[in-house]
């Protein structure tokens, strides 16, 4: 099987974990990659199409699943934390703060406010070090030893549950009403297409147009609260050390 080049985002690594593994799945945990191939072979009994009779379910609706079900596998096997980036969460955890390098004034260290009860580990990371591809703010931080897997991948979950849900935007807009938000909730969940965003579904059930499904995203990213601010509030980085870092990212990213 052809595994996929690169990880887009470490979001979509707790999505795909989450599919194979369940809503417990943290991608810190050591156990999950020994396991991985179980858990892929368990949901790919599960989702495959040609037991589609013997589970009375839909061979449309299973292929669907087996595809996302492969592509998770895929990702994380192709993109599963390096060795290094396992290195850097362990320094995070109990290296000494380390001395930026003279020869290579890029990789000095950033400066957080210590954190109440749990001072901070200041870890100095050559550019050449960090993933070659374009890289996001708590991919950055976790990449530079800055948080653990643990911190962000809450922060993660921190800003989806900030997140106003899109059925809820869409009544606002007046493209949905409450009865059909429920409707399609419903709906969703007696098809087990839970995996299908709720969006897409509404556009496939003909209760969006792709136009309002459009307005209706733009919208709620524009509510988005940042994720930065997640580390501000946890005292892992100050409003000093974001446009620092945003500097040092817009650097690494120009390169790509």
């Amino acid at each position: 099987m052809a595994r996929a080049a690169v990880l887009t985002t470490l979001d979509e690594l707790v999505r795909a974990g989450t599919l194979l593994f369940g809503a417990g799945f943290r991608p810190e945990a050591p156990g999950w990659r020994a396991n991985l191939r179980a858990a892929y072979r368990r949901r790919a009994l599960e989702t495959h199409p040609d037991r589609a009779r013997t589970l009375g379910r839909a061979e449309a609706e299973l292929a669907r699943e087996f595809q996302a079900v492969t592509r998770a596998y895929e990702l994380l096997a192709a993109a599963a934390p390096s060795r290094r980036a396992d290195h850097a969460a362990a320094r995070a955890a109990r290296v000494e703060p380390s001395r930026p390098s003279r020869r290579d004034p890029q990789a000095a260290p950033l400066h957080p406010e210590p954190r109440s009860g749990a001072p901070r580990v200041r870890v100095g990371v050559r550019p050449e070090d960090l993933p070659q591809r374009r890289l996001r703010l708590a991919e950055f931080l976790y990449y530079t030893g800055r948080v653990s897997w643990s911190d962000l991948v809450d922060a993660i979950a921190w800003q989806r549950a900030e997140r106003p849900p899109l059925g809820r935007i869409a009544v606002t807009l007046g493209f949905l009403t409450r009865a059909d938000v429920d409707a399609l909730l419903a709906r969703r969940r007696a098809e087990g297409a839970g995996h299908v965003p709720f969006g897409d579904y509404a556009v496939r059930a003909g209760y969006l147009t792709s136009f309002q499904r459009l307005a209706a995203l733009g919208r709620q990213a524009a509510l988005h609260r940042p994720i930065g601010r997640y580390f501000v509030e946890r005292g892992l980085v100050d409003d000093r050390d974001l446009e620092e870092i945003r500097v040092r990212i817009a650097r690494h990213n120009a390169r790509f």
